[in-house]
């Protein structure tokens, strides 16, 4: 087993000038770990000159050779743009990053010696918390497997465990995969775009769950609050397809099992759907929850969310939403240790 991995660290951007600053400079303070290349791939289309030269214009101010800039010649989506980076990477680790997120000042390292922790680690992935406009104020979290330790573990290992997996894999930020692992490539369709390769490493190699927040995810800029188009594709299809792609074979037969309860039992997606979907793709999401699980129509949480979502105006719901989050699921959140 190696005694030091290098990273590639994969950005995706899109209208992110505003943001890319702020998160570069999280991860040029990164304590005792420093070998790492940065790939950002810029999907902005060539119309929007203005932005693009603002990306530029910020990478060029940080003058370090290990920022790797390329502009693709179209938009090519969240999700290809992706693929395109990773393809690009020349290091043993892929690390994923978005635009809108923050690193703590020593996720690099922790998620570098989680690697060590034994020689058929193939994943990482971490707890992590949401902010509207203060980092310091987490509304929302994926809470960490274990806090006393960075715990190895495998979808093999049980329900809880492939529950927990696959509860922290939704975001981008964080993840990290051993390169040399890589079966399966990411894949086109957004939700999941970096979960299949994720889930196929998971086939044959252990996780790691570390005990520490290492990334802040920010709310307010998310392209799930402005692009309503990424949900035309249903997100618990997407879902669907990827777990019954990458766990066909009978041996997963438990693990499918799992990973279709897990995404038919997501009414809370049923939430964002409704506030920031086109009109119409709220109820074809409910059709395919009762249809897949029939018994989705005898549990009282399903109906709460369908019935709640259904009849609540997006102009309420929203705010109420936000307030919620903001006022009472923060409250419970306050101990969360972040280190910028």
């Amino acid at each position: 087993m190696k005694k030091e991995y290098s990273f590639s660290i994969c950005i995706p951007i899109y209208k992110g000038s505003h943001l890319l600053e702020a998160m570069l400079k999280s991860i040029f303070k990164q304590e005792n770990f420093s070998n790492f290349e940065i790939l950002i791939g810029d999907d902005n289309p060539p119309e929007l000159k203005e932005e693009i030269e603002k990306t530029q214009k910020i990478i060029a101010s940080f003058n370090d050779s290990r920022i790797k800039y390329h502009k693709n010649e179209k938009n090519l989506g969240y999700a290809v743009n992706l693929q395109q980076i990773v393809s690009r990477a020349q290091n043993d680790i892929l690390f994923l990053m978005a635009q809108d997120d923050f690193l703590a000042k020593d996720a690099l390292r922790k998620t570098h010696a989680a690697f060590l922790l034994d020689e058929n680690i193939g994943v990482v992935t971490r707890p992590y918390f949401w902010f509207e406009d203060n980092i310091e104020k987490p509304v929302r979290a994926v809470l960490p497997y274990n806090i006393e330790k960075d715990s190895v573990i495998s979808i093999f290992d049980g329900k809880k465990e492939f529950m927990k997996i696959f509860e922290s894999v939704g975001q981008l930020s964080g993840l990290a995969y051993r390169r040399e692992f890589l079966k399966i490539p990411f894949n086109e369709e957004c939700f999941p775009a970096h979960i299949y390769p994720f889930a196929g490493i998971l086939r044959e190699h252990k996780c790691v769950f570390l005990k520490d927040y290492c990334v802040a995810v920010g709310i307010m800029d998310s392209q799930t609050r402005s692009v309503s188009s990424i949900y035309d594709l249903s997100p618990t299809k997407s879902w669907l397809k990827m777990y019954r792609t990458v766990f066909a074979e009978e041996k997963y037969s438990q693990q499918l099992k799992w990973g279709e309860e897990h995404i038919l039992t997501n009414f809370m997606g049923l939430v964002q759907l409704k506030n920031y979907g086109k009109r119409g793709v709220l109820w074809k999401e409910i059709k395919i929850l009762t249809k897949e699980r029939p018994k989705n129509l005898l549990d009282l949480k399903f109906w709460f969310f369908a019935i709640g979502t259904s009849l609540a105006p997006r102009f309420i719901l929203i705010p109420l939403v936000d307030w919620y989050k903001a006022n009472i699921i923060s409250k419970n959140l306050a101990n969360i240790k972040f280190y910028t």
